[in-house]
């Protein structure tokens, strides 16, 4: 990204579809951020950077919320076309996430995504929350549990002005990465 930062393109991420307690998150996380993320993705409310993708969320039936991947999920278990886009409002900013996909298999909800971009260091947990929380949602109302959320980022990246605040952050972490296993743990 030249003088701006620096990105890893095509990445891919997985992890759990949980927003429950994670002793990493509750250490290092900005809670600040946090809120402003779930403003973004579910409020009308802009967020403190002028962001709000409640309004730009489409599903299958043209719908603005959850609703049509429920039903369409509840009618037909087994379906690919569970699927929201976050589109732009012409002129406006391109959401960072575009596309989120829902599907049942191995008695859960699975969410898979696809992202232009996602700030590495400042955002990436947030959205991780927000997309987990729609995940649980959507499971909820279907009576399954949360499996993975697995996602496709076109552009991560972190900027060379956080690069002080990662620096203290990996150097405050050693502890935590350094403690020893507990017995029987994979090291």
């Amino acid at each position: 990204m030249g003088e701006e930062g620096l990105e890893v393109l095509g990445a891919r991420v997985a992890f759990a579809a949980t927003t429950g307690p994670d002793p990493i998150l509750d250490r290092f996380a900005d809670p600040r951020m946090v809120s402003e993320m779930k403003k973004v993705f579910f409020s009308d409310t802009a967020n403190s950077l002028g962001h709000s993708y409640a309004k730009l969320i489409c599903g299958p039936d043209g719908r603005h919320d959850l609703q049509d991947i429920i039903s369409l999920l509840s009618d037909q278990p087994q379906t690919k076309r569970a699927l929201v886009t976050f589109s732009n409002a012409p002129g406006g900013k391109v959401p960072c996430v575009n596309a989120v996909q829902f599907l049942v298999r191995n008695r859960a909800v699975q969410l898979m995504y696809f992202a232009r971009g996602q700030d590495a260091f400042r955002k990436f947990y947030a959205d991780a929350l927000c997309l987990s929380t729609m995940a649980e949602a959507v499971a909820a109302a279907l009576q399954l549990e949360p499996g993975l959320v697995t996602g496709f980022i076109g552009s991560s990246h972190i900027y060379h002005s956080d690069m002080p605040a990662i620096q203290e952050l990996l150097g405050s972490s050693k502890q935590l990465l350094a403690t020893e296993p507990e017995e029987g743990a994979l090291a």
